[in-house]
Formats: C-alpha cells, structure tokens, sequence
C-alpha cells in the first residue's frame, strides 16, 4: 500500500512559483491544482472568485512554521470541504488528535442530544436536547463544524459533525486559543460544563450492556451476511461491503503499480486460504465466503424455496466498494435486463486516464462514435453509461468476464426493501439509488452518503512533501431518473432515536416488515 499503489504527478511541481513557497504552501498549492483541474465541474461546486480567496487565506496561514500537524491538515480540510463531496478527503491518518469533552453526542434529524455522560456527572442530563455550545447556537457551530466535513448532504454532514462535536481539537483551531471546559445549555433550562480531559481512561454512566442489541439487525462481523426468519417469511440480509476475493485482484489493476501485482495476487491467494486473514484484507475477503455471488445465489434459492415473500437489504453500514459486486446481486433481483443506468461524464484531463485507462478509452471512444471528433481537452464529455453498452448487465452477463453470472440464475420472487442511511456510501450508495429508479424495491431511511448525481469515484493520490493521502472524484454521474432531484430522498424517510438504541429497537426494520407484500 505505501510503495505499490498508483500516485499521480502533477506537472506543477515543475514550476518556479511552486519551488518559491515553504514545504506545507507547495502540499496545498499542489492539492488546490488537482482540485481545480481535475475535480468535474470544480467552478460549480467551489466558485472560482470564492476559492481565489480561500487560496490565499490559507496560502498566508501556511507561512506559519509552527503549524502542528493536525492545524496543518485542518487548513487542507477546510479548504476541500468547499467541495461538498465525499469522495475528495484530505486523510488524517496519522495524526493523534489529543483530549476529548467526557460526553458523548448523538444527532437525529436536525437536533443533537447527550447519549452519554462520564461519571461524575449528573445521570439525569443523559438525552437531553444540546441547544448551545459556550452560549454559541448549536446551529451556529454546525455552520463553523460544517467548514471541515467533506459531505454531500446535510444528513451525512450532521453525523460527521459528531466526530468532532467533543474534541477540543477543532473548537480550539477555530478560536485560535485553548479552551479547557465547554459549556452546554439544554432545551430544559438546564446547562453542564464539562472539563477537557486530555489523559487516562474515561468511565462512562452508561456501559454496553445498556445499549442492546436488535434480535435481529445487531452488527455482525462480516462482509456479508444472511438470516431467514420463517415466522416472519423475509431473509435479512446485512451487506457490509461490495468486495470479495475475485473484486479484490480486478481492483488492483486499477490502482496498483504493474510490477507489483503479481506479488499482490499472491498475497491475496496466500491470505484468502487462511482462517484470519490480515488486518489490511480482512476488510475485504471473508475465507468463509470468499466469493460473493455464489453466497448470494445460495441465499436467494434458499429463500425462494422456504417461500420467503419479503428480502430485506440493509445498506446502513455499507462502506461502498465495487460497483460490480453491487450489480451482481441487482442480477439476482430482477428479471429485467433494459434498466436505466448512470449517465458517465468524465474529465478529459490526464488525471483520470492516470487510474482508469481502460474506462477513459471506453468513454472516448463512445464519445468519438456519437460526435465524429475527440472531446475538448480539460472539458467534461459524456462518456456513454457507467455499465451498459448492450446492457446494464453487460460485464455480469459476458462469459469472459470474472463476474460472469449464467442466465439461469436464481431471481427472487418476492418484494425487495432497502434499508439505507448517511452510512451507506460509494457503491452501495449507487445500487440504493438504482433499485429505487428502476423500480425495484422500495428505500426505508434517510439520505446516503453520496448523492446519484454528481462529482464520484475514489482516486487517491499522495501530497508531495508529507505524503498525506488524499482523494478527489474524478467521475461525475447522472442518476438513472433524470426527473428525481441530484440529492437521494428514500421512500419512507426514518431514523433511530436515542430512545430507540436504549431500548435496542429497529423502527426501520420493524416498517420494513410491516409493509405489504404487494411489488413496488
């Protein structure tokens, strides 16, 4: 991952303006290039007289030579969540962010709450509505936390808000002094000051065994994973992550150097037989269930021969991963073969042929066949569809293909319900947003993590100097109904409460199983 893993280089490196500035100004002046020329639609989502002035903003902040390294990545951070997209992160990997306020937040809908408190404070104030933060609107913070969230939606943006709603670290870079306690003011008149603790174990009122876990939906620690419960005739599925063995050595290809692969498909040979693989690809292999289309296919038999009438799909901690994987199980719920795909655009740059070149080419000659000429340099052309060229399932259906499905597959028979929320991200973001525009099941939750249309596509790359890792989109798609608005809205919006994690319920599950079965 460190020496093998592709690292675009930008010709900026070259010039005499960038050799004038101090180490930390070329890592932003680099970054800041890579955005500004690679990023689809870069004047749109971050207008260029604003960025101009943010630039230099952070170009004179950057003259400082006593910047630690967390203030230094803040800067960076604030700089791309201008950006509003997931998929363009500066990595804090690394770091160690010190000292933390002893309670712990919770967010639903638009409003925060104290889900715990450590010892030593009042027990009472435990789920109570935070209304402001040292006398400051809690609405206002948002605003000032907002600056430093790489988020697509508002739903997404508040959960990430909670990483940082008890760290010191953030408020004190955006003062720009210490601030040893922070006081909450609370919807019931009440108010807490809590003190920074910077060192030792925190003992919380509340412990694990006073969050249990659903019967059904608590997280289990796998890839994938299904259960059918007869008394209620639906399989649960929970679906963590779009990899498995075969997605993980065509991934390669894609980001990993050429020399380097075939020592790479030998570890991953090596890794996939073992009980436990390790820490870097247990994320991305189960040994038990290496391959992903034959657990699915089994789940699906299974469920259609114990006349299982409702599939739940539940995308909430779903990090994202191949799309590839994302259609193989579309394959096994649909017969349809004509459905709507994304609409692919890609910058005519050298940044993105760089990572993708076989799907660069595919968009160019797409777009060469339709218009008789090559596509402007630096524009954004329309490169055909993300999957289809006869069918959406053309690379599922393609008998030379690693993700080959035969036609005789099993289909289930019953009504799909997914199960998605600011946790569903990349990949499987993009298959919530197929199955709900092609009419194909129905969506209970709130907002994803990406939204169907816009700027998408994980491409990493390293800052010159420090070697942080940073990532930009370099793709930008058009969901599959272009009448449905760029943001996601689910079928049936909901989300858990404080009340319900207590209580360990499920409200999204429960509407899930009291829908009718009748199809979408």
């Amino acid at each position: 991952q460190n020496h093998g893993t592709k690292n675009f280089h930008d010709p900026i490196t070259n010039t005499s303006y960038y050799k004038s500035l101090n180490g930390r100004q070329q890592d932003f002046i680099y970054l800041k290039t890579i955005c500004e020329k690679y990023f689809p639609k870069a004047d749109q989502y971050f207008p260029k007289a604003e960025r101009i002035e943010k630039e230099k903003e952070i170009l004179s902040k950057l003259a400082k030579s006593e910047l630690t390294d967390l203030e230094f990545r803040l800067y960076l951070k604030s700089y791309v969540s201008y950006f509003e997209n997931q998929h363009t992160v500066i990595s804090l990997k690394g770091v160690t962010i010190i000292g933390v306020y002893p309670f712990i937040p919770f967010n639903k809908d638009s409003s925060y709450y104290i889900q715990n408190l450590a010892k030593g404070y009042s027990a009472d104030l435990i789920g109570q509505k935070i209304i402001a933060l040292n006398e400051i609107p809690i609405k206002e913070y948002e605003k000032k936390f907002s600056e430093f969230i790489s988020a697509e939606n508002e739903t997404t943006k508040r959960k990430q808000i909670l990483f940082w709603i008890n760290r010191p670290s953030l408020y004190e870079f955006i003062s720009g002094k210490k601030i040893d306690s922070i006081k909450l003011s609370l919807e019931n008149k009440q108010s807490i000051w809590l003190k920074k603790i910077t060192a030792g174990t925190l003992d919380w009122q509340l412990t694990e065994n006073d969050f249990p876990n659903h019967p059904v939906t608590k997280y289990k620690d796998r890839l994938y994973d299904y259960q059918i419960i007869d008394s209620l005739h639906i399989t649960y599925f929970q679906f963590h992550a779009c990899y498995d063995k075969i997605e993980v050595k065509e991934g390669m290809k894609l980001y990993v150097k050429p020399w380097i692969r075939p020592f790479a498909n030998l570890y991953v040979n090596i890794q996939s037989h073992k009980k436990k693989p390790s820490e870097q690809l247990k994320k991305y292999i189960d040994p038990e269930r290496p391959i992903f289309n034959d657990y699915v296919s089994k789940m699906i038999k299974e469920s259609n021969n114990n006349s299982v009438t409702k599939l739940i799909i539940d995308l909430r901690n779903n990090n994202g991963g191949s799309e590839m994987i994302c259609l193989q199980l579309l394959y096994h719920l649909t017969e349809k073969e004509n459905l709507k795909d994304f609409s692919v655009y890609i910058q005519n740059g050298d940044f993105y042929p760089y990572y993708f070149k076989k799907d660069y080419q595919k968009g160019l000659d797409f777009f060469r066949k339709e218009n008789n000429h090559d596509p402007a340099k630096d524009s954004l052309f329309f490169g055909g569809f993300s999957n289809a060229e006869k069918s959406i399932f053309h690379n599922i259906i393609d008998h030379h293909s690693p993700y080959y499905i035969p036609k005789d597959r099993p289909i289930f028979k019953g009504k799909i319900i997914v199960l998605a929320n600011q946790s569903t991200s990349s990949a499987s973001a993009l298959l919530t947003a197929l199955i709900q525009d092609n009419n194909i099941g129905t969506v209970i939750g709130t907002e994803v993590s990406n939204n169907p249309t816009g700027p998408t596509t994980w491409t990493p790359f390293k800052l010159p100097n420090t070697k942080i890792e940073a990532s930009i989109s370099s793709l930008y798609l058009v969901r599959p109904d272009t009448e449905k608005p760029k943001k996601f809205i689910p079928d049936i919006k909901m989300e858990k409460s404080l009340e319900d994690i207590r209580k360990g319920r499920d409200p999204l599950f429960d509407k899930a199983v009291e829908l009718p079965c009748d199809h979408p």
